[in-house]
């Protein structure tokens, strides 16, 4: 069978699943993620090394191939016979290649079919500030984030630039102006698309990924400079999105960086996907917002107190995850089993 019909056919058994990943490793069957649940495909062949190889070829240029054997990991999106977009990620495990697809969603999804909590929708309000979205792997965070900016898209007359790896949504301009910008294609790093911000009107920026030294710097530095900064970090909880933020800061800029960050900060949303009963998945969340309270813990490093903060804020529209796992629990949404794997302090939610 060529690479191409065998493609074709686990891409096709992937869509009549429904499922959200696929993955691609050498000596395995090809797998995938339906609806949280892991599952083998064992009427496909065994994956062999060439084969995942053959794969990839047809998946990139000669250049990306280039810088894919240089790197040893590479991330695309790619189109699939105009039926499907997949974020495609070319990775080596064990000493050989492998490959992981996600399917991006044909639609951007409304705040209100994500379930986005009002709290975090409310900050789309404000001219300049930090909104922090947070959450493991396959937590539906760019989903999330997407969602974001097609609400400012739709409602605000905004000039918005993003900068991605890869570009995943596309977006199409309605009252805003949108830039995707694709970092190793339009730009060399996240780091210079931040620098380059600074000599452009730019009312809104959002990055897809936080990582880089220093990066965290800049962030700081564009926000104080009146532009509203929408960020993705992968963090499990809004407290360890906020330490994560500051552990990115460069060294001679921590101190700077603590006092800067509680009077920037909007809010964080950190979010976990959960099998639904009766089929899909749900999303449960946790909200942090700024108070004085918040600014002065953050300031002073006591990020415990922000957790009791969480917890007794709901006026403010704050929410600790076991909340909102315990809400989906009592509604008949989701089981006890999946909420007691994703929560905090399970003798709370019991």
């Amino acid at each position: 069978m060529s690479e191409t019909l065998l493609i074709n056919n686990i891409l096709n058994t992937f869509l009549e699943s429904k499922a959200s990943d696929l993955y691609l490793l050498a000596g395995n069957n090809p797998v995938i993620r339906a609806e949280g649940k892991i599952i083998t495909l064992t009427d496909q062949d065994i994956l062999n090394p060439d084969t995942i190889q053959s794969i990839a070829e047809s998946f990139l240029s000669r250049e990306q191939l280039a810088e894919l054997s240089q790197k040893k990991e590479l991330s695309i999106s790619y189109v699939w016979a105009n039926r499907a977009r997949f974020r495609v990620k070319f990775f080596y495990q064990k000493g050989y290649l492998a490959i992981s697809l996600r399917l991006i969603p044909a639609f951007i999804l409304s705040p209100k079919e994500l379930k986005i909590p009002t709290a975090i929708l409310q900050l789309l309000n404000k001219d300049k500030g930090l909104i922090i979205i947070s959450g493991p792997f396959g937590s539906g965070r760019s989903t999330t984030a997407a969602s974001l900016i097609e609400t400012l898209n739709q409602n605000k007359g905004r000039h918005i630039q993003t900068l991605e790896r890869p570009i995943e949504y596309l977006f199409v301009n309605n009252q805003s102006i949108i830039e995707q910008r694709e970092v190793g294609r339009d730009v060399e790093s996240f780091s210079q698309g931040l620098k380059d911000m600074f000599n452009e009107d730019i009312d809104v920026a959002f990055l897809d990924q936080f990582y880089e030294s220093g990066l965290a710097d800049l962030a700081l530095e564009l926000v104080e400079s009146g532009k509203l900064l929408i960020l993705v970090i992968v963090a499990n909880s809004a407290i360890s999105a906020i330490e994560r933020f500051l552990s990115l800061l460069s060294l001679e800029k921590r101190t700077w960086g603590r006092e800067v960050l509680p009077e920037v900060l909007l809010g964080v949303l950190s979010q976990r996907l959960l099998p639904k009963i009766g089929g899909g998945q749900i999303v449960a969340s946790e909200v942090l917002t700024s108070t004085n309270a918040v600014k002065a813990s953050i300031r002073d490093g006591n990020f415990q107190q922000l957790r009791s903060i969480m917890q007794t804020s709901r006026d403010e529209g704050m929410q600790v995850l076991d909340k909102s796992l315990l809400e989906l629990v009592k509604s008949g949404q989701v089981n006890m089993e999946e909420a007691k794997k994703e929560s905090t302090d399970f003798s709370s939610l019991r």
